[in-house]
């Protein structure tokens, strides 16, 4: 399929897993007064990185690696989870919403970041279809 590449995969893979970051900053900032309420965390990079390093680089890379590859990047792993460690106050809640607001900026920031590269990477694409016109 056209555009179904590895970097294409690893920005989608990425733009899932800060979608789904953005979720859970969301629902932390709208329980910061919750009682017993935990602070969601995601986390995908270090799973995403150790995916896209196990495929390789050099000669050894050839078109049937990176069709594995692609694979392999898709499935990997969106991991959400509570975070239990931390109890900030005496009602059991943990959520630090000064922490959550630069989450949820940063977050924002790495979304718009991944939308441009994937639309770069189409209008290229788009660039080299009508041959350069």
């Amino acid at each position: 399929m056209i555009g179904d590449n590895l970097t294409s995969s690893i920005v989608t893979k990425a733009l899932d897993g800060v979608w789904q970051r953005q979720k859970a900053v969301s629902a932390n900032i709208a329980n910061a007064e919750t009682p017993y309420y935990k602070a969601e965390k995601v986390t995908f990079e270090e799973e995403l990185a150790r995916r896209v390093k196990k495929l390789g680089t050099g000669p050894d890379v050839t078109g049937k690696t990176i069709r594995e590859g692609l694979g392999t990047i898709k499935d990997s792993e969106i991991f959400n989870y509570d975070d239990d460690y931390i109890t900030m106050r005496l009602d059991g809640n943990n959520v630090d919403i000064d922490q959550e607001n630069v989450d949820m900026i940063k977050t924002q920031i790495q979304y718009m970041y991944l939308v441009r590269s994937m639309t770069n990477m189409y209008a290229n694409l788009e660039y080299a279809v009508k041959g350069g016109k």
